[in-house]
């Protein structure tokens, strides 16, 4: 035998063997030889909530109220920030400080420190501290008066 004969042999006999023709589906042989489990898809596909619309519309529906909760989050999120960044002011107790000494509360360092410390208010509030204790000086001085509020 030659080669060519041999192949045909062989594809014949697997033709045989195999069956290989293209399947058909015959819907009538399976709806009548699966009665129950066409049944039970036809069952499946009627109803309010087993059409193709229902399912794309439960899915349109589930889709919205995920974006609504994602929203509803990230407002949350931003208002927690930012009523964290918020801290509530703190109300200061002053403790009563020593009587300062008079040169030193119109210094540039003494007023510095009070603009720091309060801004416009502060540096009024130091400078009206100093008036009250330096006072305004009466318009006769001696030379005594000057050289004994020196030395004191």
């Amino acid at each position: 035998m030659n080669e060519r004969k041999d192949e045909a042999w062989l594809d014949e006999q697997l033709q045989r063997a195999i069956n290989t023709t293209r399947p058909e589906f015959n819907a009538a042989v399976w709806r009548h030889r699966y009665a129950d489990a066409y049944e039970v898809l036809k069952a499946r596909g009627q109803g309010p909530l087993g059409t193709r619309a229902a399912a794309s519309c439960r899915a349109y529906w589930i889709g919205a109220a995920l974006a609504a909760a994602a929203v509803i989050l990230v407002g949350v999120a931003l208002l927690l920030t930012s009523l964290s960044s918020r801290q509530p002011q703190r109300s200061v107790v002053e403790t009563p400080r020593p009587t300062p000494v008079p040169a030193r509360m119109v210094s540039m360092i003494a007023l510095r420190a009070a603009y720091r410390r309060g801004g416009e208010e502060a540096l009024d509030q130091q400078l009206d501290n100093a008036l009250e204790t330096l006072g305004p000086r009466p318009s006769q001085l001696s030379a005594r008066d000057v050289l004994s509020d020196l030395e004191g």
